[in-house]
């Protein structure tokens, strides 16, 4: 009887560390850069009747607005999210998927909207 109360302790708490393990959401791992369509560079975006320009730095990870630093980049395994560096919320998501050479469709503060890459005539 000792026997099995050991045992059955023993299984719990094997069973226990194993459901107390933080698991990384998959959705959350960005594929290899390799991978990844070239979404760097200049893009026009046109928000509340003015013309913004996004300039998206992968290999740092960082997004200038208008000139100005302020945005993060955080990729995962479907799209990119750029997101005010002192905020938690997203202030734009855009997905692989969605990339064309000369424009991208996504979201920006819950709205669809189209970026448009610099010095592209569409």
């Amino acid at each position: 009887m000792r026997y099995q109360i050991v045992s059955l302790s023993i299984l719990f708490l094997f069973l226990f560390s194993i459901g107390c393990q933080d698991k990384k959401n998959p959705a959350d791992t960005a594929p290899e850069a390799s991978s990844l369509p070239a979404f760097g560079g200049e893009w026009v975006l046109e928000w509340e009747n003015k013309t913004h320009v996004i300039k998206i730095q992968p290999e740092d990870q960082t997004v200038l607005w208008n000139g100005t630093e302020g945005l993060s980049l955080e990729l995962d395994s479907v799209g990119i999210r750029l997101r005010p560096s002192d905020e938690e919320t997203i202030k734009g998501y855009f997905l692989y998927s969605d990339l064309k050479p000369k424009s991208w469709i996504g979201t920006w503060e819950n709205r669809v909207v189209r970026l448009i890459r610099k010095g592209s005539q569409e």
